[in-house]
């Protein structure tokens, strides 16, 4: 059996969100040639005490997005690699060509769970191996997020097309601009949302029909509506290809 070489590759060895709550006071600022900190401005005239606001709820004074443990995001992350490796070899055995990249953000609650989970930028081009690595990445259990409701956690992989296996001509974007115009309106009744923040990869093959296609958005959107997006695109008739197969990435 052909073993798809799988190499994770660490986005500058770990990338994470973190949300910055407040600045701290009195903090200098240091010149390039790492001179002492500037004086601190003088002090203003103290006003007279003014009435104290009402007091707020504990839920609303908290942050919705905290930040994150490092190391234990990037354990979580390397938890999933097994789920994301037999993910990928699955969507081999349908598409044997397939290879590229694949940026995941991990939003995640209190309970240590995956709230949700997209691609802010994919390559791959197969879209139940998109979703089945959403799946391994919901399964395993992430650092609870401090100081705030949500943690974010990123980090980018990429993977190898399987040896032997041909590799796709690429069409930049304006190859299909004149379909992808022609469907828009079908793709409007997939329903509301950031449709202009997706971006999309096809496989076109013989005689213009798509083979396979993925999808990535810079913030999470709904599974069925991307589903009906990536069936519409796939259903459209596109110019012939010079070569199969041919890849192509366009944003809505």
């Amino acid at each position: 059996m052909t073993m798809l070489r799988f190499e994770p590759r660490w986005f500058r060895s770990f990338r994470v969100s973190w949300a910055i709550g407040a600045v701290a006071a009195g903090s200098g600022v240091v010149g390039c040639g790492g001179g002492a900190s500037a004086p601190p401005p003088a002090a203003a005239p103290i006003a007279p005490a003014a009435e104290a606001p009402p007091a707020t709820s504990a839920v609303a004074a908290t942050a919705e997005i905290g930040g994150l443990d490092e190391r234990e995001a990037e354990a979580s992350f390397r938890a999933s690699l097994d789920g994301l490796q037999e993910c990928v070899q699955n969507g081999v055995e349908r598409l044997e060509y397939m290879g590229g990249s694949i940026e995941f953000a991990v939003k995640i609650g209190a309970d240590r769970h995956a709230a949700s989970v997209w691609a802010p930028q994919s390559s791959l081009g197969e879209r139940s191996t998109e979703k089945c690595m959403f799946e391994a990445l919901r399964s395993v259990t992430w650092p609870a997020p401090q100081g705030g409701l949500f943690g974010i956690a990123r980090n980018s992989f990429e993977f190898e097309p399987k040896k032997g296996s041909p590799t796709p001509a690429v069409w930049d974007a304006g190859r299909v601009a004149e379909v992808v115009d022609d469907v828009h309106g079908t793709l409007a009744e997939c329903g509301s949302g950031e449709l202009d923040s997706m971006l999309i990869t096809l496989y076109i093959g013989e005689g213009g029909k798509a083979i396979a296609g993925g999808a990535a958005s810079d913030e999470p959107l709904d599974d069925a509506q991307i589903d009906c997006v990536v069936e519409a695109l796939l259903a459209a008739q596109y110019p012939r290809p010079e070569r199969t197969p041919t890849k192509v990435r366009f944003r809505l």
